[in-house]
């Protein structure tokens, strides 16, 4: 059978959940594969999905951050993200040369049925454990050199897509479930804390900036939405994303106005009204602060890059690096 590459998607929903579509919905694996013309698609904001994630940097450096850790990865090293997990991707250097590499699967994949022996005993403490965010994993340590390798064999089982492949995925990720089902052990032995609550909070907070985010938004707004005070929301947003409200909504702002650069021929005065910036000179002055180009040249640039459509979703920039108002 003829290799297949896939590329990963990115469609935003309206609650910031990435949405894994699987290339077979009997299989619930989900690879995504850089081509080795790809230009990497630059920050992946805050974001969450129901299905676990194996990734593999196969080039450049990535900066992931959850709301508990962040971890600096670089060529040869992975990570295990958990299911429902807060977190974001930061490119660290040139993005041509970053190359990310991700496997999606989720608890049907290895257990079958919702609530079988398998899924009880040995999957559903594992995505319960929410002290178990994300366990990075380098390649220069031995152990996780071992676990990176497998990794990697299963992706090349699911480009090729040779007669019995997925048996044969299913066995390599069963193996590693071994270590996996051992962090979460580790997690519960050390009683790490996990604010639940919190973590429904800052949830739905993104999701109201979500879907207001082209109007004018104050803190009483947001803080309004739960309802908490502004002090305590504040303190969410510093805890969970490291930043605060305004620099969560002008990073989503100027996500939503990224990809209308990339994929719309919108003028960038009617991007900056679409997104909430108001005026093209505000708007231009904050996008030169983040991306340290123009609009008009971000567009340019963005003719190289792959026309990618639909395969993920659920997005929001990590903390932005510029000061805001006290009213966007």
């Amino acid at each position: 059978m003829k290799p297949v590459e896939e590329q990963r998607y990115l469609v935003l929903d309206n609650q910031q959940k990435e949405k894994i579509l699987f290339q077979n919905q009997m299989l619930h694996y989900g690879l995504y594969t850089p081509k080795p013309d790809d230009v990497f698609y630059g920050e992946i904001p805050w974001h969450w999905h129901d299905e676990f994630e194996f990734g593999y940097i196969m080039g450049g450096s990535i900066l992931y951050r959850t709301n508990q850790q962040e971890y600096l990865l670089e060529e040869g090293d992975g990570i295990f993200v958990n299911s429902g997990v807060l977190h974001a991707l930061h490119p660290i250097g040139p993005i041509e040369k970053i190359r990310l590499q991700s496997q999606f699967f989720d608890k049907s994949f290895l257990a079958g049925a919702s609530g079988s022996l398998l899924d009880i005993q040995y999957l559903a403490p594992v995505q319960e454990q929410k002290a178990l965010d994300a366990v990075p994993l380098y390649g220069k340590n031995p152990k996780d050199a071992a676990f990176l390798r497998r990794m990697c064999e299963s992706a090349e089982l699911g480009i090729r897509r040779e007669r019995f492949f997925e048996l044969r995925m299913r066995s390599i990720f069963s193996e590693l479930w071994e270590t996996v089902y051992s962090w979460a052990e580790q997690r519960q032995s050390q009683k790490q804390r996990f604010d639940v609550r919190e973590d429904e909070r800052i949830k739905s907070m993104m999701l109201y900036i979500q879907e207001h985010y082209s109007e004018k938004l104050t803190i009483q707004q947001i803080a309004a939405h739960i309802p908490v005070s502004e002090r305590e929301c504040h303190r969410l947003f510093q805890n969970c994303l490291g930043s605060t409200p305004f620099e969560y909504i002008a990073a989503h702002r100027l996500q939503k106005a990224q990809e209308l650069l990339m994929y719309t021929d919108k003028s960038v005065l009617d991007i900056a009204l679409e997104t909430g910036f108001g005026t093209s000179s505000y708007f231009g002055k904050i996008f030169r602060q983040h991306y340290h180009m123009s609009p008009g040249q971000y567009r340019r640039f963005s003719g190289f890059l792959p026309r990618h459509t639909a395969q993920i979703s659920k997005l929001d920039l990590p903390g932005a690096d510029f000061a805001v108002p006290e009213e966007v």
